[in-house]
């Protein structure tokens, strides 16, 4: 799966949708900004950190679902 077809891209109202459709344990990430970082976490409710940047918080993301190794 390449980067443009990665759920954790999609817009928010697409995001909603699609988590609200899978009933997985981690059924969708986020990475929002904050001041000068961005905060990221896991509706699995288990996973939150916080990452420099949009990119790096999204990798940690993926590192956390399982979908890249670390």
């Amino acid at each position: 799966m390449s980067d443009e077809e990665s759920g954790l891209n999609e817009k928010p109202l697409e995001f909603f949708m699609a988590a609200a459709g899978t009933g997985g344990y981690h059924d969708g990430q986020a990475v929002i900004p904050v001041d000068d970082h961005y905060r990221a976490f896991c509706t699995c409710g288990e996973w939150e950190t916080t990452a420099p940047t949009q990119e790096e918080g999204l990798r940690q993301a993926r590192i956390h679902t399982g979908s890249i190794s670390a």
